[in-house]
Formats: C-alpha cells, structure tokens, sequence
C-alpha cells in the first residue's frame, strides 16, 4: 500500500468517525481531529515501515499479526491464540483489514475506538458542565495527551484502560468475568493483579480505614499488595520454570524500595535500570513536562490515600490494592515503566476526580448552612 492510500483512508475514517460523533462531546470530535493529524504526521515522517518502530517496535508484531489473521495464515498453537496474538486487539483489527484497511492502520482505529468509548464512559460518570471542568476531567484521567498518543499508535494500552476502568467501575460479576477474561488476553499479570485484589479485598471485608488524619492503614495496604505480587511472579515464574515453587525475585533493599516507590509518583524512569533507558535523562523529564499528567494523577491518587484515607471508597481501595500488587509484579523486571502502569490511570483519576467532588459538596454544604 502507498502513503498515499494510507493518508487518504485515514481521512476516510476520520470523516466517518466525526460524523458518528456528531452529536456527543466536542472533545471526541478533538480527538478524532487529533488521532486523524498523529496518524498523518507518523506516516509522512517515517514512512509506513519505519513508523512502527516509533515509541515501541511492539507495533511492528501486533501488525504481523493482523495480517496473518486478516490472511488466515495463523497457527493453530493455542499458547499462541492465548498469550502471543493479544486477540481481543488484533481480531477486531484483522476483520477491519480484511476490508483493505492498512494493517498497522486498522491498529490504530481500534486504539481510537477505545480512547472514544473510555471518553464517552468518563464524561458519563462525572458530567463535567464547564469547558474548565472539562479539561480537568480529561487531564486527570489520561484522555487527554497520553491517551492521545497511545491513540495514533499500534498498541493496546487504551483498550487496557478502558477494560481495566469498566472493571473497577461496574458491579455486575458477569461483566467483571469478561472483563478479566479480555485483560487476561491482552496482559496475564495485569489480569492476576486484578483477581488477587478482589479476593483480599472480600477477605478485609473492603478494608475500610479509621478516621484520622494519616493512616498506616493505607501504607500497610501498600506494603501488602506489593509483597503479595512479589510472591505471585515467584509462583508463576519459578513454579512455571522448575514446576517446584520457591521465592524468586528481585534482592529486597533500598533500591529496590525506592524502585517500587517510583512507580506510585510517576518516577520509574529515575530508578530504572540504565541499560533498560533508550533516552536520556534530559529527554525523559522533557517527557514529564509534556505530558505532565503522568506524575500528576498517581502522585495526587497516593497522596489523596495517605493522607485521607477515611475519605476513600471501597472502589479506590481497590484500585490501590490491585495497582500496588501489579508493582510488586512488574518491578521483579526489567520493564517496569510508566507504560506499563497506564492501564490504572483512568481508574486513579477518577478516584480523584470523586473526591474533588465530593468535597466541593461537603464545602458547599458548610457554607449554606
């Protein structure tokens, strides 16, 4: 396929895309707009080959994989339907290719999708009136600038926040199995994190905190669910390498502390392994200003626990707990990054975003009366 097609079914589905979104929120129409000019601006830049090797080569694989599927030239391996092919991204995206959209295109649509439809789910929650109020919900929520650029790529990070969010979100078990079911397809230890949480969480009967002013209740918390997905990637790796279960990780000690701690500020690249960096330092905290949300939203949600712990429901506890727990999975590796901890963004905004409310209520209240 030429550039020149590429461009023009881009237009093509950005074209059909605004005019569905029509009647909904200005800011999906933003959206397209933007998704519609990242997608140009890569392609023109780099080229179709070269543009997959932009921010992560991992796109580079789920295109190969949309073509085999698009072709049916896939294997019948079922480890490889089950952990290699990440079917609840690419089967949608292989049926839009089978219709002669580009491949790493047709990734990218079902990357938008998602970003719209977890827009239209947060704008539903919060019903912001304002356009400020607007921007904040989705600043806070990563639907703005990171969920954008995750939108203009070939990867499935939206589709995991968006599954993630309507997880902790809905109250139906039935929806919550499916759920899992497709985060476990699209990444197993985030789907791991998720379960064990929700277990402990029965289990502490939603752990709720005391009244005070700082608790060693949610720090605790913390604790528990790092050391807890600590010894769940020692099951799954030692028991799955030497079918003899044993503990297996990371050395514990201040590194590794300060490692983990990283990840709850926004800060992973400061402690991350120095042959694991492709940029520089400079580079990284460029980054950070740019898309400022990324240490914004899980140092405000960390924040906001140790500090008013009584002021939390069972739903952020349990985003705390789950997300603590994949930590202690993820930083047993060598790829523990802010995009491996972007799944829990949209969660961790809302919490604040509720809790901005609902102390705007109580604030109003005091004053009326």
């Amino acid at each position: 396929m030429s550039e020149q097609l590429y461009v023009l079914q881009t237009l093509l589905i950005s074209g059909l895309l605004f005019t569905i979104c029509w009647r909904e929120s200005v800011w999906l129409r933003v959206q397209i707009l933007a998704w519609c000019v990242g997608v140009i601006g890569l392609v023109n830049r780099f080229g179709l080959s070269d543009q997959l090797n932009f921010y992560s080569n991992d796109q580079r694989f789920y295109t190969s994989v949309v073509s085999d599927l698009s072709t049916r030239a896939f294997t019948p391996d079922v480890n490889w339907w089950l952990q290699s092919a990440k079917i609840p991204y690419t089967l949608p995206a292989a049926l839009l290719s089978s219709i002669g959209i580009e491949p790493s295109l047709a990734l990218k649509v079902i990357s938008l999708l998602c970003l719209l439809m977890l827009t239209q789910h947060v704008m539903r929650v919060q019903r912001p009136i304002t356009f400020l109020d607007s921007f904040k919900t989705l600043f806070v929520t990563a639907c703005g600038g990171i969920g954008m650029l995750y939108s203009v790529l070939a990867l499935r990070e939206t589709m995991m926040m968006l599954f993630v969010t309507l997880f902790i979100t809905t109250q139906s078990p039935t929806r919550r199995a499916i759920l899992i079911l497709l985060i476990f397809l699209l990444r197993p230890h985030l789907a791991a994190a998720l379960i064990l949480a929700g277990i402990i969480m029965i289990l502490f009967g939603g752990a709720r905190a005391r009244r005070s002013g700082f608790s060693l209740g949610s720090l605790a918390f913390v604790i528990l669910g790092v050391f807890s997905g600590y010894l769940l990637f020692s099951f799954g790796t030692a028991g799955s390498a030497t079918g003899v279960w044993q503990l297996y990780g990371h050395q514990w000690g201040i590194p590794i502390a300060y490692r983990i701690a990283s990840n709850f500020f926004g800060l992973q690249f400061l402690t991350a392994r120095s042959e694991t960096v492709e940029f520089s330092l400079q580079s990284l905290l460029l980054l950070r200003l740019f898309f400022a949300e990324t240490v914004v939203i899980p140092t405000v949600f960390t924040i906001l626990h140790l500090t008013r712990p009584h002021q939390v429901g069972a739903q952020s506890r349990l985003v705390l707990l789950a997300f603590s727990i994949y930590v202690g999975l993820v930083t047993n590796t060598d790829f523990n990054s802010f995009r491996q901890n972007i799944p829990f963004m949209t969660a961790m905004g809302l919490v604040i975003l509720h809790h901005t409310k609902s102390r705007s209520s109580s604030d109003s209240v005091e004053m009326s009366g």
